[in-house]
């Protein structure tokens, strides 16, 4: 797993620093100071994520807030093709602004590059845990060592709990019906997307998992779809707990934000999961319910039926499996883009629906 990680990294800490103080500074009115920036290993495989203090005088005190910088990443080969902060940011701060649920307290937006050569955003520092990625959090760290049976079932049904809320948000409120192309539907425009995507990432090699895949979806589509706001990348990984573990305290990575039925966030929920389980040949971390209770938990929490789960299982294992060929591809490990557990898992899957 490590040498599948094209994370961009910075290679002027000192320079970033720097610039980061000045641009706070003049967005708070008064100095401010950045003692040290870490770059976070645990989690992300995408964005630059930069963690540090702002430190600055008044009232005779001093004072301290812990920050968190998001950077669009600047590499020869990307994961994506393109990154729109602007859009991770606008989705924040609507769902912050419209709902009980937890995203992270926003700082400000950049768009222009002339600063660190890239947009970036800034956000206060939720406290909590996140489970891990690497390692798996069902081989190691501490939700397996450190937590019981029952506090993992806990923590399971509270993310379900918080992705069922987020689905009952109406997404023409929040002001993304703008999302919408004419004459397509939010499917529709997702798997043209990714049709565009594998060519992209594949840098125009053949991919037979993934086509065969797509060829699919295409032709097995569901009809008379709910449309919500999809979280996009919903997975434990991408939610802080609080530090009780009682709670969520923020839910994270927005970056693939989309338009769909609410069943592609559920079933990726899932998917993400038995990745590290079904598809490293690992057992799931004991204590999480089945993905047959899940779905129950989530169909009574939301109100919407998982009757097309199946459908989009597979569109969840296509979309992982891509994603994981092109980080194949883009870190040199060609042997691997069809060969990944990534790949090999969408296939075991399409091999049972087909």
């Amino acid at each position: 797993m490590d040498n599948a990680r094209p994370t961009p990294l910075i290679e002027d800490i000192d320079g970033t620093r720097r610039k980061l103080e000045s641009w706070i500074s003049s967005n708070r009115g008064r100095n401010i100071r950045i003692e040290k920036l870490t770059i976070p290993e645990a989690t992300g495989m995408s964005n630059v994520t930069l963690l540090f203090d702002i430190i600055w005088d008044e009232d005779g005190r001093q004072h301290c807030e812990e920050l968190v910088a998001r950077l669009q990443p600047a590499i020869e080969r990307p994961v994506f093709p393109d990154y729109d902060l602007s859009l991770q940011y606008e989705v924040m701060e609507a769902v912050g602004r419209c709902s009980n649920i937890p995203v992270p307290q926003l700082c400000g937006l950049e768009t222009d590059t002339s600063l660190l050569g890239v947009q970036f955003y800034i956000m206060r520092r939720a406290e909590g845990r996140i489970p891990t990625d690497i390692p798996p959090y069902n081989m190691d760290g501490w939700m397996m060592h450190e937590t019981s049976l029952e506090k993992r079932q806990h923590l399971w049904h509270i993310a379900v709990d918080t992705m069922a809320r987020y689905h009952q948000l109406d997404y023409k409120e929040l002001g993304f019906d703008k999302l919408l192309v004419p004459d397509k539907t939010p499917l529709q425009q997702q798997l043209a997307y990714w049709e565009s995507y594998l060519e992209w990432a594949l840098e125009g090699r053949n991919h037979a998992i993934g086509e065969r895949a797509l060829a699919w979806l295409q032709a097995n589509q569901p009809e008379k779809e709910p449309t919500v706001l999809c979280w996009g990348d919903a997975r434990l990984g991408n939610i802080i707990f609080t530090p009780s573990l009682d709670g969520v305290a923020a839910v994270l990575d927005w970056e693939m934000a989309v338009l769909g039925n609410p069943v592609q966030d559920l079933a990726w929920f899932n998917y993400l999961d038995a990745t590290f389980a079904e598809g490293l040949g690992m057992p799931r971390l004991e204590g999480l319910p089945t993905y047959e209770q899940t779905i129950a938990q989530w169909e009574q929490a939301s109100g919407f039926s998982a009757n097309d789960y199946a459908y989009y299982q597979i569109f969840a294992g296509m979309r992982f499996g891509l994603i994981m060929s092109r980080i194949m591809l883009a870190t040199g490990q060609d042997d691997e883009v069809q060969n990944s557990f990534a790949c090999q898992l969408l296939e075991k899957y399409l091999d049972r629906i087909l």
